[in-house]
């Protein structure tokens, strides 16, 4: 049995990131794609009524990730942008309001986040 197709929808103000990534995307064809410009918090409400299950919004739209994640709370939230900065992934994850489950994913956390140690420089030795 196929895989079943995820749908994404694309949130986007500028045609060149929103455009180009919807054609970038729909050549996989387990992707069935959305292309929404928007110009304000209704047009994404109208678009995530779909319950798509990723959204890739441009970074800079008038809308919050965290708009997002209220209105779409099972998506996968992709935050990019025209500029070379890093892209974000969002993921709302529940929880039981228990301290000790709280504690337990903090630290699960935290481990992710130790800063790597850098090796230190090969310092070529004087003769």
């Amino acid at each position: 049995m196929p895989d079943p197709q995820r749908r994404v929808a694309i949130l986007y103000s500028h045609p060149l990131l929103g455009e180009g990534l919807g054609r970038l995307l729909q050549t996989d064809h387990g992707l069935v794609v959305q292309l929404v410009h928007v110009d304000d918090l209704e047009t994404a409400e109208a678009a995530l009524a779909l319950k798509p299950d990723v959204v890739v919004l441009e970074r800079g739209l008038p809308v919050e990730a965290l708009d997002l994640l209220r209105m779409a709370p099972d998506a996968l939230l992709i935050d990019v942008g025209l500029d070379a900065g890093p892209s974000w992934a969002y993921r709302r994850e529940e929880l039981s309001p228990q301290p000790d489950e709280i504690i337990r994913t903090i630290r699960s956390r935290a481990r992710h986040l130790q800063p790597r140690r850098r090796a230190h420089p090969v310092i070529p030795a004087i003769r």
